[in-house]
């Protein structure tokens, strides 16, 4: 079978395309010893099958991130693969950077012109024929995954390509000379493990500081070589590292001279969405109109929905025998319908959610927010995940494999379950109707603040003083704006809400039996689950909560949506004449803040795989929550409240 690869920088349609070619023939794991996962599939063109891996989005070749190892380990161990360069044409000469990495190192790749149809909207024109030949006879395709542009010629040129030996690109007469000088010492060493690559290609990551190539060198070739470093860097006056990094661009742009037309169509909105100041007031708005658009929407669904699953569980009644009657109608039918009545909001959210990420303005975000966030211990990369944590948290804390550096990797894990999921978002919907309804976006906000001012704090106390490590360069891009791709938009929001779909035919329905049994037996009035209640009063006591919340809590670490379940079913004459608001706006904030799921706790241990880390996870929310509510009832009960 014909192995093909793609590689490209991040945010280049890299994915989409390969959605496209394979369909649903994919499977997702992880590279062999790292958490960063691998995508595979498979499609068949002309009766012959293809093997195609999605490498990592990555900016470079050096070796300074776990991501651009892996891809650079696979090319160097699969020379017999054809490998397929996913370029941004629309952001052509920052992209053509890792496609002459790739030539060094003796790949000849296809070169795949992809978003072409945002290039030409933008007036941008290329010569393709010119751009080939430039670049030792690489296959130029123009593509547009969104569109369907261009995949029959993409399969074709896969299918027809022949390997080719790769030109050497020549740079400045200081450059070629350093070149020179630092293969003569490799000759004179003779380094056995550096022979699997390319000569010059090891010559030139010598000279930019690729570290793991500098640490199979031995002290004396390094001492030779700082004589070189020295010598050019006298010449140049500033650093050879950078030097390489400012030939490789000039290189670039003299290809691109007689190639690319840009028409310098620039978005000066930019100016304003990553302002320090308009920036944030304009996300603080986004956010207000996105909540408000939610739980609008939310109003007029949650009434059909009730009056739907209220038909459902009558005719269910009717037709059930009175011995199973508690625990199918009171028990599964109560639990997963009074979670299902919010599906129509999660939905919603994750819908919202994902058409301001189409259009490009989480990027933005992320770029706005990187500032604020570093000095928390966090990166701009540390947004995306987050954000995912809206919809689960489980693939936020999965998400966090692309942060590269290691301490806002595990920071950004260890914080992520302070974001509101979709399942806590049904808990703070339901609290906010029965004790605010009048101001159920305001109620939202508000948890949403504690929320993120509760992850910042706690970021940087992790960065500060328990995660060792340095810190990261961050490097990102702003995508150009989009009109949503409605179908990507609904095809995402269907995938991660389905989740939500599947939890209450199962793990909730589960549960629902689970919580019936512990609430009925021995007797209704001394239950296991009022025991279990009972044993945590002193803790919830403290808080203005009674062991009936407390047993709510309890549920709602097996799916976080057993807590409303719960709820409804143990407040029988209702929630909003059992607790007062204050102590309403308690059990939310600590519903939102305390331990994750378990399924949560599993995921943080197998992207960790340390028992320590997970532990730690799992008794700082849990504090951290348990302060939380502590302080807000104590100090509301002194504001009269």
């Amino acid at each position: 079978m014909a192995k093909i690869a793609f590689i490209g920088q991040p945010n280049v349609g890299k994915t989409t395309l390969f959605n496209s070619l394979t369909g649903m023939r994919q499977k997702v794991g992880n590279w062999t010893g790292v958490t960063v996962e691998k995508v595979e599939g498979h499609y068949t063109y002309n009766n012959k099958e293809f093997s195609l891996v999605d490498l990592p989005g990555i900016y470079s070749l050096m070796s300074n991130s776990i991501d651009q190892k892996i891809a650079r380990e696979f090319i160097v161990e699969n020379k017999d693969a054809t490998f397929v360069n996913i370029i941004d044409t629309p952001n052509l000469n920052r992209n053509l950077y890792l496609t002459l990495q790739l030539i060094e190192l003796g790949v000849v790749p296809i070169i795949c012109l992809n978003l072409i149809d945002e290039a030409e909207k933008y007036g941008i024109t290329i010569d393709d024929n010119k751009l080939s030949k430039k670049l030792g006879g690489a296959p130029i395709i123009r593509t547009s995954g969104r569109l369907n542009i261009g995949h029959n010629d993409l399969k074709k040129a896969i299918a027809d390509y022949k390997t080719k030996p790769p030109i050497i690109i020549e740079y400045s007469e200081i450059l070629e000379n350093a070149v020179l000088e630092v293969n003569k010492l490799l000759d004179r060493f003779n380094i056995a493990e550096l022979n699997q690559y390319p000569r010059r290609w090891v010559s030139l990551s010598i000279l930019e500081g690729d570290a793991e190539i500098i640490s199979k060198l031995n002290p004396e070739f390094i001492h030779e070589f700082e004589k070189i470093k020295n010598k050019i860097e006298f010449e140049i006056k500033h650093d050879v590292e950078s030097y390489v990094t400012e030939q490789r661009y000039s290189k670039c742009d003299e290809i691109l001279s007689d190639v690319y037309n840009d028409s310098e169509v620039h978005d000066d909105i930019d100016v304003i969405l990553v302002h320090p100041v308009y920036g944030l007031v304009i996300f603080a708005a986004v956010m207000y109109l996105l909540y408000t658009f939610v739980f609008t929407v939310n109003e007029i669904t949650a009434e059909w929905a009730g009056i739907i699953i209220e038909y459902i569980s009558g005719w269910i009644a009717a037709i059930t025998p009175a011995a199973y009657q508690g625990i199918i109608v009171d028990g599964i039918v109560g639990g997963v319908g009074a979670v299902l009545e919010f599906f129509p909001l999660v939905f919603v959210m994750i819908f919202s959610l994902a058409t301001l990420e189409n259009t490009g303005y989480l990027s933005r975000v992320a770029a706005l927010l990187h500032n604020i966030m570093s000095k928390f211990g966090l990166s701009g990369k540390s947004f995306i995940p987050l954000v995912t944590g809206f919809g689960c948290t489980l693939p936020a804390v999965v998400g966090t494999r692309y942060i590269s550096g290691y301490k806002e990797r595990l920071t950004t894990l260890l914080v992520s379950p302070f974001v509101p999921c979709s399942a806590r978002f049904v808990i703070i919907a339901f609290l906010a109707a029965a004790f605010f309804p009048a101001n159920q976006t305001l109620f939202s906000m508000f948890i949403l603040a504690v929320s993120f001012l509760v992850l910042i704090a706690s970021s940087w106390i992790l960065s500060k003083y328990i995660i060792k490590g340095d810190t990261e360069d961050f490097v990102f891009e702003l995508p150009p704006y989009r009109i949503p791709d409605w179908k990507s938009v609904f095809s995402s929001t269907w995938s991660k809400s389905k989740g939500f779909l599947k939890k209450a035919g199962t793990l909730i329905a589960a549960g629902s039996v689970l919580f019936y049994a512990l609430t009925t037996y021995p007797t209704v009035d001394a239950s296991y689950a009022y025991m279990l209640g009972n044993m945590l009063s002193p803790l919830t006591s403290l808080m203005g909560l009674d062991g009936t919340a407390g047993i709510s809590l309890i549920f709602g670490i097996i799916a976080k949506e057993l807590v409303v379940s719960t709820l409804q079913i143990l407040y029988s004459q209702g929630i909003e004449n059992a607790l007062t608001p204050l102590t309403g706006l308690v059990l939310t904030l600590v519903s939102v803040l305390y331990i994750p799921c378990f399924a949560t706790i599993a995921t943080i241990y197998l992207e960790t795989r340390s028992i320590k880390w997970t532990a730690f996870s799992v008794f700082y929310n849990l504090g951290i929550a348990s302060l939380v509510g502590i302080i807000v009832y104590q100090v509301g009960r002194l504001m009269g409240f």
